[in-house]
């Protein structure tokens, strides 16, 4: 009589219980490995970026709008907080503007919307200053420009981190700066955790100089 093999019962718990043991290891580290490789990603279109904007400044002796503009046959021509079409054309310092943020890849909700997945640029002098009166209707400059420029200087970016949405977070850190207004700077100790932007500004390709 031919007798049969099989696994018992406890045989086949034991298995699954080790699959499953390697796969809450592995799961984990594959999460964290796609999460380093996406920061990786944006850190190195940040230093493209960075040296286009600071190209054009040698060129215009300031750097590139960031508000938004209506006017022309390619209207609108970027968004608020958006890097502009001038840092592309007519002299390509760099060869796009549409940079998509690997954390934030959606749909815009309309054609007017096409750099809302991409990273946030802010010119500091535009937005708190008076650099470009003649494109808006600030008269006065912020109070808060001179702190923001000594920890920025002239732009800053953004890139939404792994909890997928750009800051603020309530950080603290500036003399006068209101923390509501500041994002929190991404720190890969948390990994996927992390609910932190990824920040690179003029001054420093970690996002704060004094405040850190």
């Amino acid at each position: 009589m031919t007798r049969r093999h099989a696994f018992t019962l406890i045989e086949l718990l034991i298995v699954v219980a080790i699959i499953a043991i390697l796969a809450a290891i592995a799961v984990p580290n594959f999460l964290e490995a796609q999460v380093r490789s996406k920061v990786s990603r944006v850190k190195s279109d940040m230093r493209s970026i960075s040296v286009a904007l600071e190209a054009y400044a040698v060129d215009y002796n300031a750097y590139p709008y960031d508000g938004y503009r209506t006017s022309g046959n390619n209207a609108p021509e970027y968004n608020y907080w958006y890097l502009s079409k001038m840092l592309s054309t007519p002299v390509a310092y760099i060869s796009t503007v549409v940079f998509v943020d690997p954390f934030r890849q959606h749909v815009p909700a309309s054609s007017t919307d096409w750099q809302f997945n991409n990273f946030r640029y802010t010119n500091i002098r535009s937005t708190w200053g008076m650099h470009f009166n003649s494109l808006t209707t600030r008269s006065t400059e912020s109070t808060l420009l001179g702190a923001t420029m000594e920890e920025f200087g002239g732009w800053r970016l953004n890139g939404a981190g792994p909890d997928r949405t750009y800051g603020p977070n309530g950080w603290q850190g500036i003399s006068s700066y209101p923390a509501a207004s500041l994002p929190l700077p991404y720190d890969p100790t948390n990994g996927t955790a992390s609910d932190g932007d990824i920040i690179r500004t003029q001054k420093s390709p970690n996002g704060y100089v004094n405040a850190m």
